[in-house]
């Protein structure tokens, strides 16, 4: 019952097919077996498997090697520019000009403390930012973690810095105001223009401090303006005062006083007199400065003749006296 087999053509050359070290060569004039087929794929398949789970793997490890390197680049950049800042600006004009505050130019002096130690331990921070490692992921992420660290505690300090400078600022801000408004109510009625104590209490409420300074200076320098007249007009009236109890003290200078230095003194006492045995003139006596007058001759007596008593005609042959009268400032003429 076999069927009859068809003789071979020998003139016909078979296909060759691809040979492969999973398959077994069969001789030409025999089929390959049904079962035989599905081997030889899956054979195939696990063999491709395996090299692109290969290739993939070796592909997949290079991308996370450089995306784990650009990662750490970015955060070195990152790292650098926040300790630049950092350090320009614990050099900036604004922060030294809030170390050189003072406590006595501030309202709490514990913010000029507290700013100076901060300062103190910024400066102390790490400056080096260190490079990223090639080769090993585990390692390059491990200096990224470390890198980001740094820039975080920089940009931390910097804020911190800042917010205590900022607290210095505040507090002399709040003395200033304090300071201004006292000299502001202390200011009503002595300023020469009041329009300066009206830009002082804008200024205070704007809070800006250098407005507050110029406002001021302004106040100040009006209160002396105003001091400064004051003084030239009370030395004005003084002098005008001295100068009229002068100009009447002159006046009254000139006038006629009588029996006082300076004026007229009239005669008092003196005259003529009759003494015993004739006549003697007894010239005036001043009490005072003034007019004296010309002493005037005294007249000669004349001699006695004979006794007796004086009779006026005869008697005992004497002398008989006539009687004078004497005039203020002329000769003697009988009465």
């Amino acid at each position: 019952m076999n069927e009859k087999e068809e003789p071979m053509n020998m003139n016909v050359t078979p296909p060759v097919e691809p040979v492969t070290e999973f398959e077994v060569p069969l001789p030409p004039d025999r089929k390959r077996p049904k079962w035989l087929v599905p081997l030889i794929a899956g054979s195939t398949a696990v063999v491709v498997l395996a090299a692109v789970g290969t290739g993939g793997y070796l592909y997949w490890n290079h991308n996370q090697l450089t995306a784990a390197s650009e990662e750490c680049a970015t955060s070195y950049d990152k790292a650098v520019k926040a300790q630049k800042k950092l350090t320009e600006y614990l050099k900036s004009d604004a922060l030294q000009t809030a170390i050189k505050v003072k406590d006595s130019e501030v309202k709490d002096a514990k913010t000029v403390g507290t700013l100076a130690s901060t300062v103190k331990a910024a400066e102390k921070t790490k400056t080096t930012v260190p490079e990223c490692p090639s080769g090993n992921r585990a390692d390059i992420e491990a200096m990224t973690k470390e890198i980001d660290g740094l820039a975080t505690a920089y940009a931390k300090t910097v804020n911190l810095v800042r917010g205590k400078a900022d607290a210095v600022n505040a507090s002399k801000t709040d003395k200033t105001i304090a300071d201004a408004t006292r000299i502001l109510n202390d200011s009503k009625g002595r300023v020469k223009d009041d329009k300066v104590r009206a830009a002082l209490e804008n200024a205070i409420k704007s809070k800006d401090g250098k407005a507050i300074s110029d406002a001021v200076k302004a106040v100040n320098d009006s209160i002396k303006a105003k001091s400064d007249a004051d003084a030239k007009a009370r030395a004005e009236k003084a002098k005008q005062a001295a100068d009229n109890a002068a100009q009447t003290q002159t006046d009254n200078s000139g006038s006629y006083t009588g029996g006082t230095t300076g004026g007229y003194t009239g005669y008092t006492g003196g005259g003529y007199t009759q003494p015993q045995g004739g006549y003697a003139y007894t010239p005036q006596q001043s009490t005072g400065g003034g007019y004296t007058p010309t002493p005037q001759p005294q007249p000669t007596p004349q001699p006695s003749q004979g006794g007796g008593n004086g009779g006026s005609n005869g008697g005992d042959g004497g002398w008989y006296e006539d009687s004078f009268c004497g005039v203020l400032g002329s000769d003697p003429v009988p009465c």
